[in-house]
């Protein structure tokens, strides 16, 4: 399995102001070239390669290899979107390859500048467990508020596969963002809060609109994310744990395609728009993928309207958004709980598959 594991470079000055400004040539030239596959309606590797090349390599003084690094990324920008010109941003991401960066064990590595090779010391996570033979393909450097990070790609072998005994039904939700089959939930109300608390700040810091607000602005950028990002980590991490200490699979709803721009009422517009909904499911994969769980996609059609005891399915089920109470057999339990027993249920008769490869 492939994943992304963010570095970060501990460049000097001097080193630190040749990357920026590596960066930003890099980034002129993906523009010039941009323009013309946009002109000539190039947009293959080899036919931009004889296009812009000499002219690139002479004009803005990038090596052979960024070069061709900088026809590479253009070139996948258009691979998904041919209808308009592409322009890159200053600080975009700079790509490099095993070429132009290499690792001088595990804490340093030897990166190419407009002004030669340099070796950095780097840092990452311990949970990272970076190992140099796990490393595969091309790395990307990034600039975030001032620091200069490694987005590296590696390989890490899946964990061995379990035998499942039984299946444990996750429910994703707003007030709830996760519900399991055995009545566990994880509350979303920590999550809102953080969300309203960085709305009224933002919102207030929008309107007065001077310079120190929007250097507050700057430094709030992200933190959001950032909090439900550890969030997501979290929880997922709990589901994957009991799922693999009971000896179950997970069954997820397969909901690809939402997008949470679903009609509500204008109170709930904030939440649904700024909901990580498809990253908590993403963790639950990778990560049960890690251990060997396996996970299962269900059809999400009526699990919130379906009687998990009797089968009876009614709009007239759900008495609230947290209460379901079947008006046939009369059993009466929370929404999610209900929602994730449905999920539980229609999982033991599907045979265990990875809902996305990961």
């Amino acid at each position: 399995m492939k994943l992304t594991v963010k570095v970060k470079l501990l460049p000097t000055s001097e080193q630190k102001a040749s990357l920026i400004k590596t960066m930003e040539v890099f980034n002129e030239a993906c523009n010039y070239i941009s323009q013309i596959a946009w002109e000539n309606q190039t947009f293959g590797q080899v036919g931009l390669h004889h296009l812009c090349y000499r002219y690139v390599r002479e004009t803005y003084g990038l090596s052979a290899q960024l070069t061709v690094r900088a026809i590479g990324k253009t070139c996948e920008s258009y691979r998904a979107d041919k209808k308009t010109l592409h322009v890159f941003k200053k600080h975009s991401a700079l790509v490099y390859d095993q070429r132009i960066l290499s690792f001088k064990g595990l804490d340093t590595v030897s990166i190419l500048s407009l002004d030669g090779r340099f070796k950095i010391p780097i840092v990452f996570g311990e949970y990272a467990q970076l190992h140099r033979r796990m490393i595969r393909g091309q790395a990307d450097m990034i600039y975030i508020k001032g620091n200069l990070f490694l987005c590296l790609c590696v390989e890490i072998p899946d964990g061995t596969p379990i035998t499942p005994k039984g299946t444990l039904g996750i429910d994703l939700g707003i007030c709830n963002l996760a519900t399991d089959s055995d009545n566990d939930n994880f509350s979303g109300k920590e999550v809102d809060a953080v969300r309203e608390r960085m709305t009224t700040i933002k919102r207030k810091l929008q309107k007065h609109g001077s310079k120190s607000a929007k250097r507050h602005l700057k430094k709030l950028s992200g933190k959001e994310a950032r909090f439900k990002r550890n969030t997501n980590h979290i929880i997922s991490k709990k589901i994957v744990s009991k799922a693999k200490d009971t000896s179950r699979a997970i069954a997820l709803e397969d909901l690809k395609g939402f997008n949470g721009r679903q009609t509500v009422r204008k109170a709930d517009r904030d939440r649904f728009g700024k909901w990580a909904f498809d990253q908590l499911r993403q963790f639950i994969e990778y990560k049960a993928k890690l251990v060997g769980v396996p996970v299962i996609a269900v059809n999400p059609r009526n699990t919130s309207r379906a009687c998990s005891a009797c089968g009876f399915i009614s709009k007239a089920n759900r008495k609230s958004q947290s209460l379901f109470s079947c008006v046939k057999c009369g059993m009466s339990m929370t929404a999610d709980f209900n929602a994730a027993l449905n999920i539980a249920l229609r999982a033991s008769v599907i045979a265990p598959i990875a809902v996305r490869s990961v």
